[in-house]
């Protein structure tokens, strides 16, 4: 039979390497990552109101403490999420961009490429807008959001001009982003009366017609807009 002493100090001994163990991995520079790529798996199977800490972590194969430790709380985690899916569209938007031959060829690149964006990445972008889910005050969150809508911005500029950039942009959001829903929601699909694959050609088409739209408004003489 082991001596109150020593039952004291195996006891601490295993406390320790746990203790040991948790450090080691939540310094691990990959631990965020998994943790991050494990809440994208279960939303992506779950939806975000089934996401919880414990099942990211076990998932993630690192101990239940670990999101607690890197996010703080649930909201903090899927902000977390949030903001690295405003990174990746920003990255879409951005490529988009840069392919486009002309300013209207680069207008309709974007919105085709947030529609991409939108359909292969439904409940990541479901969660990006659902602000009940998230820390909304987040700066890393305000952040992502303004610079993911930037090259938006930065084309509409080109075609309507600086001044009406700013609201041009706003609506041309507002155009892909409702696209994306219709499309998703089988309600384009209805209405068209078109399988899914056939409402998403459509969605793009009619994004095209919107940015001739756009850039034949901007370049009409002003009595006649």
């Amino acid at each position: 039979m082991l001596e109150p002493a020593c039952r004291w100090k195996l006891t601490l001994s295993s406390a320790s390497r746990e203790d040991m163990s948790m450090s080691t991995e939540h310094q691990a520079p990959s631990a965020r990552q998994a943790l991050l790529k494990a809440a994208v798996d279960e939303l992506n199977e779950k939806g975000h109101a089934s996401v919880s800490l414990r099942a990211v972590a076990r998932r993630a194969g690192v101990s239940h403490a670990a999101p607690a430790h890197f996010f703080g709380d649930r909201a903090g985690m899927l902000t977390a999420v949030a903001v690295d899916g405003f990174h990746s569209l920003a990255v879409a938007l951005r490529n988009a961009g840069s392919e486009g031959d002309a300013t209207q060829g680069e207008f309709k690149a974007l919105g085709l490429a947030y529609l991409d964006f939108g359909l292969t990445n439904p409940a990541v972008m479901d969660l990006m807008f659902r602000r009940s889910e998230l820390v909304p005050d987040d700066p890393a969150l305000t952040t992502a959001q303004r610079d993911a809508l930037a090259p938006l911005r930065a084309v509409v500029a080109g075609v309507v001009g600086d001044d009406a950039a700013e609201e041009w942009a706003i609506l041309s959001w507002a155009v892909a982003h409702g696209l994306v829903a219709l499309v998703r929601e089988e309600a384009l699909a209805r209405v068209a009366e078109k399988d899914q694959d056939g409402a998403a050609d459509l969605a793009h088409r009619l994004l095209g017609l919107y940015a001739a739209g756009v850039a034949a408004g901007a370049q009409a003489p002003p009595s006649t807009r």
